[in-house]
């Protein structure tokens, strides 16, 4: 990941031409990250990947290149498809443990430039004791996916009333799920666990709509 990573951002920098201290000013991230991953030299964490790729208008994926860049790309900008925009049901985290049940209802939205299912749902970090995702940031989950080792999933456990974001780990044949909150330790994955869908996308800075 990283070399690709390094590639793709020194591209993008060059095209918008920023260099490192005038990125950090706009995304918050510090100059001397920025430049050990120009560099090939580091290992960035998804609160890092995170606004890196929302400031190009990219996917995490398509940033550290295991997917392509959007096609709609343009040297040193990005052409929006308002056709193309989607807009993604806000739900609350006790809803989603029976969606789609409520697809009828009136929901606030997410808007997004990419098509996940039609299932598709949003749910909002409520929290401030999360590793690496700060409270107010939407989470866009699709509930198609396959679940795959390392993957962001929101789980529910049978007999609890709320879901919870963990990160899906595989280990010698098993499943575990490790919490994103501090001072949590990493379970078994049973069959008292339903998984409802995979994070595909973060948003830090939203734009809520009424559907």
């Amino acid at each position: 990941m990283s070399e690709k990573l390094s590639t793709n951002l020194n591209l993008l920098m060059a095209e918008n031409r920023l260099n490192a201290e005038e990125l950090s000013r706009r995304i918050g991230i510090p100059a001397s990250t920025i430049k050990k991953i120009r560099n090939n030299d580091s290992n960035p964490t998804l609160s890092t990947l995170s606004p890196l790729a929302q400031y190009f208008s990219l996917t995490i994926s398509q940033l550290v290149g295991d997917e392509p860049f959007p096609t709609s790309r343009i040297k040193g900008s990005y052409k929006i498809n308002s056709e193309a925009i989607s807009y993604i049901p806000l739900l609350s985290w006790e809803e989603a443990v029976i969606w789609p049940a409520t697809c009828e209802e009136a929901h606030e939205t997410i808007t997004t430039e990419h098509n996940y299912s039609k299932n598709a749902f949003a749910l909002m970090v409520e929290e401030d004791d999360w590793e690496n995702l700060a409270k107010g940031t939407a989470l866009l989950i699709d509930p198609t996916l396959q679940v795959e080792h390392r993957d962001y999933v929101i789980v529910h456990k049978s007999g609890q009333k709320l879901p919870t974001l963990k990160q899906v780990l595989f280990d010698e044949g098993e499943m575990y799920l490790k919490p994103v909150t501090y001072g949590y330790n990493i379970a078994l994955f049973t069959s008292e666990h339903t998984f409802l869908g995979v994070v595909v996308e973060y948003k830090k800075h939203l734009k809520k709509n009424l559907l």
